[in-house]
């Protein structure tokens, strides 16, 4: 009787051990299958969310750098910032994320940057901002961008106003900076997109009003070059400037005075196209301030897909927007994403 019940209780066991494992089975089946079903889903979604519009998706180029993004947010009001590029200012904030970025000698072989953002971010961190140039105003005006700086030179205070600039002076406008106490002044200054758009917002200045260059889809990677790269002799030493090509990526790691060039997240900042604008200049005071000769034409060579064309730029007033164009006078078509202009006075070697 004993060893009955032993034999039923085991039966009994090993049916509820079958049905655990048939409840088990069921389970991982049934996931596995909602997991097929909605992956397909979100895939096309994401795929359809970045085809261009007339493609049948929801995206169209960004106005300042040809970038798919979704329809509403192609074109919003750019805004200029000044940033210094001193020894004492390294490693700048906010530099990866700008759109498009002017380099360009400001006195004694210092250069300092035009860092221009349009586009839907948040940069919690832009500097250090610094004084306005003239030239700066122009390539500023020819966005219609907000002109973000802290001071600026006799000639640029006067030209802002005589353009009426939609000007953003650090001097009148403090409450939207702020001074980093880890950095010694004047190397200290910054601003935010949070707080620039906060600026826009209110003044009711949401959307640009400049016209975009041409851009167009990367080369393919077959018929990418391995290698190639750019260098920028600047007076100074620690102002000479290389670029270096990964073919992988199709886009320019910058490298500073023999250094990768990081901002102050880390990141390494890139460019998906590099312009050489040659422009003559001249010294005009005892600071060793420049006048620039940037309205006009002259050479110009453009990069990108990890070979250089030259052609020529072109810029007839302070508001038109600077062209470039290659030998045959045909306007460079730019991969989509951030652009350099590598602003350099004739007697500075470059070689490509």
């Amino acid at each position: 009787m004993i060893i009955k019940k032993r034999w039923l209780a085991i039966g009994v066991l090993i049916i509820l051990f079958l049905i655990l494992l048939l409840f088990i089975n069921y389970r991982i089946s049934y996931f596995k299958s909602i997991s097929q079903e909605v992956k397909p889903v979100i895939t096309q979604t994401s795929l359809n969310q970045c085809l261009p519009k007339d493609s049948g998706g929801q995206c169209q180029r960004r106005m300042i750098d040809g970038v798919y993004v979704k329809i509403g947010e192609e074109n919003y009001y750019p805004t200029a910032v000044i940033i210094e590029n001193q020894v004492d200012a390294r490693p700048q904030a906010g530099l990866t994320e700008a759109n498009l970025i002017y380099e360009v000698e400001a006195e004694g072989g210092i250069t300092r940057l035009l860092a221009i953002y349009a586009a839907k971010t948040g940069v919690k961190k832009i500097g250090p901002v610094r004084s306005a140039r003239p030239y700066l105003v122009d390539w500023a005006e020819e966005l219609s961008a907000l002109l973000v700086h802290c001071g600026g030179s006799p000639e640029a205070l006067v030209k802002i106003t005589q353009d009426e600039i939609n000007d953003f002076n650090e001097f009148y406008h403090g409450g939207y900076f702020w001074r980093d106490l880890s950095r010694t002044a004047p190397h200290n200054i910054y601003t935010s997109s949070a707080n620039l758009t906060k600026y826009l917002q209110d003044n009711k200045l949401t959307q640009g009003s400049f016209l975009s260059w041409k851009f167009k889809d990367d080369l393919a990677l077959n018929l990418r070059p391995a290698t190639s790269t750019i260098k920028i002799a600047y007076r100074a030493p620690d102002y000479i400037v290389e670029w270096r090509y990964n073919k992988k990526n199709n886009d320019y790691f910058r490298y500073l005075a023999g250094e990768l060039h990081r901002d102050e997240s880390g990141q390494i900042i890139k460019a998906k196209n590099i312009i050489i604008q040659y422009i003559k200049a001249e010294v005009i005071d005892n600071e060793l301030r420049l006048k620039m000769d940037n309205l006009g034409t002259d050479k110009a060579v453009a990069c990108f897909d990890g070979s250089c064309q030259e052609g020529s730029w072109k810029k007839l007033t302070s508001t038109s927007r600077t062209r470039f164009y290659n030998q045959a006078g045909v306007e460079f078509e730019f991969n989509a994403g951030t652009t350099w202009v590598e602003v350099v006075r004739p007697e500075i070697e470059v070689t490509y």
